[in-house]
């Protein structure tokens, strides 16, 4: 089951050698740390580039999008 959030969020993550790696983020009062990147993409829309990743957490699994000119982090599902 998967439920679709559309919620901003803080993150803690590397950008270095052109990658972007997010380590931990906060949602909902609560923090999660990322054991791993699962999968991840990058999508044009209009003049953004947004950066999708599927992380596990000890606390489930989630999608989480990167806005590159906005440069904000949102959770975007929570499966």
């Amino acid at each position: 089951m998967q439920a679709e959030i559309k919620e901003k969020i803080q993150v803690v993550s590397f950008f270095g050698n052109g990658q972007i790696k997010p380590i931990l983020f906060s949602w909902r009062k609560r923090i999660y740390k990322i054991l791993r990147i699962v999968f991840s993409y990058s999508k044009d829309i209009g003049r953004e580039k947004i950066f999708y990743f599927s992380v596990e957490c000890g606390g489930g699994m989630f999608e989480l999008s990167f806005n590159r000119e906005k440069f904000w982090w949102e959770i975007e599902k929570v499966y």
